[in-house]
């Protein structure tokens, strides 16, 4: 069962728009999204304490369309072909760095354990960055929808227009392809690590989701055929049991991965519009952002 717990506006009022959810943090109940011109963090044990980053906010009218985050950096991208790093100390904001990637970005991931490193997707390839420095540009010779790259940063796996994932392994500039993974009938839209590493999921354009193991390629889940449109979004818990994904079908779903899909948890009508952003902020606490500039938080029952 899931209990509606609170719902956030994104603020500021005047700027209210679509809520992208990037991130939330099981040490310190925090989360952090975007309403694609200002970067808000917001603490859930006091959720009148809210940080609006206006140094974030795009005064050329590029807004924001991909955010990454660790605790003490948020990174940006948005159609003025510049990725930004911003550090931030408590409750305050550094000053940001930029590099110009000649191209429009359309992922952006981190790799955790090392940071500094990041993935970014682009139409044709992608580029590797370390800091605000490009370490490579490769062109992959197909249409690229979505990617992630591993906690190490010694993996990518990039999603492309035809529905196929391929992976890489990377060794400092170089990438080289691994494998190709077949089973979406549409353009994939989302690729998420698990926590643990030991399984990936990606979703796509044609409604369906799929949770693979990292080690045999294999499929772990399948029949994950819930959601009516789209799935624009999804997030793994901290244990890496469960998977939620958000839909333009306003609708986000909770799978267990050990469990068959049909035993799915879904919350009817989220988010007007559709649902653009998820997170776990601990194993029973989901946090989710979509087009009707609201954020709310989901409990979550722990079934016997």
């Amino acid at each position: 069962m899931t209990q509606l717990a609170e719902t956030y506006a994104c603020v500021p009022t005047a700027e209210r728009g679509r809520g992208i959810l990037i991130s939330g943090s099981p040490k310190s109940n925090t989360i952090l999204y975007t309403n694609g011109r200002s970067v808000i963090i917001l603490n859930l044990d006091n959720p009148l304490d809210v940080s609006v980053y206006a140094e974030l906010q795009r005064k050329d009218n590029s807004q924001i369309k991909c955010l990454a985050a660790v605790e003490e950096e948020i990174v940006t991208s948005g159609f003025d072909n510049k990725i930004w790093r911003v550090p931030v100390h408590g409750d305050q904001c550094g000053d940001a760095d930029s590099v110009d990637i000649g191209t429009q970005p359309k992922d952006l991931s981190l790799a955790l354990l090392s940071p500094e490193i990041a993935l970014v997707s682009t139409d044709s390839g992608v580029v590797i960055l370390h800091g605000t420095k490009v370490v490579s540009t490769v062109n992959l010779g197909f249409t690229v929808t979505a990617s992630a790259i591993a906690p190490d940063g010694m993996e990518a796996i990039i999603g492309g227009q035809d529905g196929k994932l391929h992976i890489y392994s990377i060794t400092g500039d170089i990438l080289k392809e691994e494998a190709v993974l077949e089973k979406h009938r549409g353009a994939v839209s989302v690729i998420r690590y698990s926590p643990d590493v030991s399984m990936f999921a990606s979703g796509d354009l044609n409604r369906e989701v799929v949770v693979w193991d990292r080690v045999s390629r294999e499929v772990k889940l399948k029949n994950m055929l819930y959601h009516t449109a789209r799935v624009n979004c999804l997030a793994w818990s901290p244990d890496s049991r469960m998977v939620a994904t958000g839909s333009l079908d306003t609708c986000v779903i909770i799978y267990e991965v050990d469990k068959p899909a049909s035993s799915r948890l879904t919350i009817k009508g989220a988010h007007l519009g559709g649902v653009y952003g998820l997170a776990f902020t601990d194993q029973y606490t989901v946090v989710s952002s979509g087009e009707d500039a609201c954020v709310r938080v989901w409990r979550l029952t722990p079934q016997s």
